[in-house]
């Protein structure tokens, strides 16, 4: 009897079938940690440029803030108040004049610091990963790519209310004209997507289909509206729809920020919670329901958090199209399909980009400022068309 020496009677031996199968093992093992520090780095990076945006967003404008300066001066103005109103009292002298021109030049930058830059960006980086996590959330949900919050009429009904709220229905009170015209935008807003949902609902659920064509119908809708306001408006109101559409953060305030912080804590945690369900319906809603999932239950509670999340940034800032449609495919690039690091992936990389756009915004043209929807336009755009053209045979078999 002979034995055989060939590779391939020594592969199929147990022992080293089992020896192959263990080092298989391993290799994947770190291979998923590998990829998962990378992840890890990832999202550590994006939080560091994060902050290096804020930071330069705080200082850059038409007035250029140093903020350690700032703070020195601050500090040490008011030693030197604290020692001038000694000396007068000991009838030395001071030059009190020298000493009020820096005390006004220093309250200035102050007040732009702490008054207009500082809640601006904190608002802009709310908005941002509202935006963000909120088209993430919807493609996720309809499995369609090119999917974006205002492809359900978010957008539309909040332009068509506010839209309203401009040129028909005044405010009582001029001076709450902002609060009016954001109040009406809300409302619009959630009027699009509870009748979008109302079309989609039915015995056997939300149907996507249906969701995504109703959606179009209230756009072309509320773009009648939006036209037909535009047409009979007057020049004042007219200029104010425009502007309006094309989005700004130049109403910032301490108030407003903890208005838009609130609601992203509450919208961002909430479709974090729905994170797993999200990867499951990425799987497919039947699949989906035979894992135990309630499919219908879930995807009202998403499309409600996503509606309230865009209605209020869409009604605080006017329009900012692209964040919610170019970001989540970014990050699903640099960081793959799961939504337990796609969701907070997203967040830092909304705000990042609003950020840098909103800095843009303000400083490009100084001391004019342009609406931020034009430059996330200028931005998003082109790099959607790439995106587009690096993927086209994928979407040429997905759509």
């Amino acid at each position: 009897m002979t034995v055989s020496t060939s590779p391939s009677s020594s592969t199929n031996h147990p022992l080293t079938n089992n020896t192959s199968a263990v080092n298989r093992s391993a290799l994947m093992l770190n291979l998923l940690g590998a990829r998962t520090r990378r992840k890890r780095h990832g999202l550590v990076l994006l939080g560091f440029l994060l902050l290096v945006s804020a930071y330069i967003g705080v200082v850059s404008g038409s007035l250029p803030i140093n903020v350690g300066e700032l703070l020195w001066h601050k500090f040490s103005q008011s030693a030197e108040l604290h020692i001038s109103q000694n000396v007068l009292v000991e009838g030395r002298g001071v030059n009190i004049e020298a000493l009020s021109s820096d005390a006004a030049f220093n309250s200035t930058h102050w007040y732009v610091l702490t008054e207009l830059r500082l809640p601006r960006v904190i608002m802009t980086l709310f908005i941002g990963a509202l935006l963000a996590v909120s088209g993430c959330a919807m493609q996720g949900l309809v499995r369609n790519p090119l999917a974006d919050p205002g492809l359900i009429g978010i957008a539309g009904g909040a332009a068509a209310a506010a839209a309203v709220s401009m040129a028909i229905v005044p405010p009582l009170v001029p001076a709450l004209a902002s609060i009016w015209v954001a109040l009406w935008a809300f409302g619009g807003a959630l009027l699009a997507v509870w009748t979008v949902l109302r079309f989609a609902n039915s015995a056997q659920g939300v149907s996507v289909a249906t969701l995504i064509l109703a959606g179009v119908a209230i756009n072309a809708f509320t773009g009648t509206i939006i036209g037909a306001i535009s047409y009979v408006a007057s020049d004042d109101a007219l200029r104010q729809i425009t502007y309006w559409t094309m989005g700004s953060l130049a109403g910032a305030s301490w108030t407003l920020c903890a208005l838009v912080a609130a609601a992203g804590v509450i919208a961002i945690s909430g479709l974090m919670v729905s994170r797993n369900a999200l990867n499951l319906l990425a799987l497919g809603e039947n699949e989906a329901a035979y894992m135990g999932l309630n499919v219908t239950r879930y995807k009202q509670v998403i499309l409600w958090l996503v509606a309230f999340a865009v209605a209020l940034a869409t009604a605080l800032c006017g329009i900012i199209g692209f964040v919610g449609l170019v970001v989540p495919h970014m990050c699903r690039t640099l960081f793959g399909v799961n939504h337990n690091v796609l969701i907070p992936a997203c967040a830092l990389m909304g705000a990042l980009l609003l950020t840098v756009a909103d800095t843009l915004a303000r400083t490009l043209f100084i001391p004019m400022e342009i609406p931020i929807g034009i430059v996330t336009s200028a931005i998003g755009a082109p790099f959607f068309l790439y995106l587009l053209w690096q993927q086209k045979g994928v979407f040429n078999g997905s759509l």
